[in-house]
């Protein structure tokens, strides 16, 4: 998606994104997985209640469903949460490489000398061992 600043609220946090001016072109990519992070979640659903029964674990929600981490369900889960995060990565990494070679090229120019920084990525529905 194609953007141009129309107003800047926090100028300090703006600027420290290296957005500083109005009418600045912007470009949002948002992408995910394409549903290989549901179907991961999907299928560890069914695999926990199990554990969660054979392990005498009660939750209020359904969408509660949990296993011990170091059960072969919760380490089924992270291999396939990471192997979904993985690939939402690298999805949104082509998708940005694409969007500045397509910019560079309809501008004749490299996306250095349009000065096309990447401001963050981040990740969400993710789970991490803390």
């Amino acid at each position: 998606e194609i953007q141009v600043v129309d107003e800047i609220y926090d100028k300090f946090a703006a600027s420290k994104m290296g957005i500083d001016r109005h009418g600045q072109v912007c470009v949002m990519i948002h992408c995910g997985s394409r549903g290989m992070g549901h179907q991961v979640a999907t299928d560890a659903l069914v695999a926990m209640e199990k554990a969660m029964k054979r392990d005498k674990i009660e939750v209020n929600d359904r969408q509660l469903a949990c296993a011990y981490i170091n059960s072969q369900e919760g380490q089924d889960y992270l291999k396939g949460m990471a192997a979904a995060a993985n690939y939402a990565w690298v999805n949104r990494s082509s998708m940005t490489f694409l969007t500045r070679q397509a910019f560079a090229k309809m501008f004749n120019s490299t996306p250095d000398d349009l000065d096309m920084q990447m401001i963050y990525d981040v990740s969400h529905n993710i789970a991490k061992v803390e």
